[in-house]
C-alpha cells in the first residue's frame, strides 16, 4: 500500500479568483479560464495525471481515489505522500529543471504507486507562459538536466532490485 496522492494541478487566468471547489474549476477550466498545469509549456509534464479522465468524473460527495495513474517520464505530480517511508527530495536540483521529475522518477523506482484525487486539486494563480521565465533559466535547465543523467543510474544503484526505472 505504498501509494501517494496526485492532486490534479491546474493554471488559473490572472484576474479570475481561485477556485475553492472541483465544480468551479471546472467552470473556469470550459470558460479557458484554467487549464492543466504547464499546460502550454511541458504537457507531458503533467499528462500522465490524465486531465480528461479527471473532468469526465462524477461530482465528488468526499474526498476518495479516482484511479490510479501509470508512472511515465517526464511526470512531475503535486501530491501528498505520508511523513515517513518516501525518499527524500534530491537537494542537487536546485532552481529550475528537474526537481519534480528525479523525485517522482526515484518514488517509482522505489515501488510507490499514484493515486489521482477526484475532490482535491492544486492551482497557481496565472498561465505559464514561453518567456516569462527568467533569464538563468536555460542554464539552470542545462545543468540539472545532465544531473539527472547520473541520478537515474545511482537509481538503479539504490534500488537494485526494483524492475522498475525511469
Amino acid at each position: 500500500a505504498r501509494a501517494l496522492f496526485v492532486l490534479p494541478a491546474f493554471e488559473v487566468r490572472v484576474g479570475q479568483r481561485l477556485p475553492g471547489t472541483v465544480a468551479e474549476l471546472l467552470r473556469l477550466w470550459g470558460a479557458g479560464d484554467a487549464r492543466p498545469f504547464y499546460g502550454t509549456l511541458c504537457p507531458r509534464c503533467q499528462a500522465p495525471t490524465d486531465f480528461g479522465r479527471w473532468w469526465a468524473l462524477p461530482p465528488p460527495r468526499r474526498l476518495r481515489v479516482a484511479y490510479e495513474a501509470p508512472w511515465r517520464d517526464p511526470w512531475e505530480p503535486f501530491y501528498v505522500a505520508p511523513a515517513r517511508g518516501v525518499p527524500p527530495f534530491d537537494e542537487r536540483f536546485l532552481q529550475y529543471g528537474f526537481n519534480r521529475i528525479s523525485q517522482a522518477c526515484e518514488l517509482h523506482v522505489a515501488g510507490f504507486r499514484f493515486a489521482v484525487l477526484d475532490g482535491a486539486f492544486v492551482a497557481h494563480r496565472g498561465f505559464k507562459e514561453p518567456g516569462g521565465f527568467h533569464r538563468g533559466r536555460e542554464a539552470e535547465l542545462g545543468h540539472n538536466r545532465r544531473l539527472f543523467r547520473s541520478f537515474r543510474a545511482e537509481l538503479r544503484r539504490r534500488y537494485p532490485g526494483s524492475p522498475r526505472h525511469c
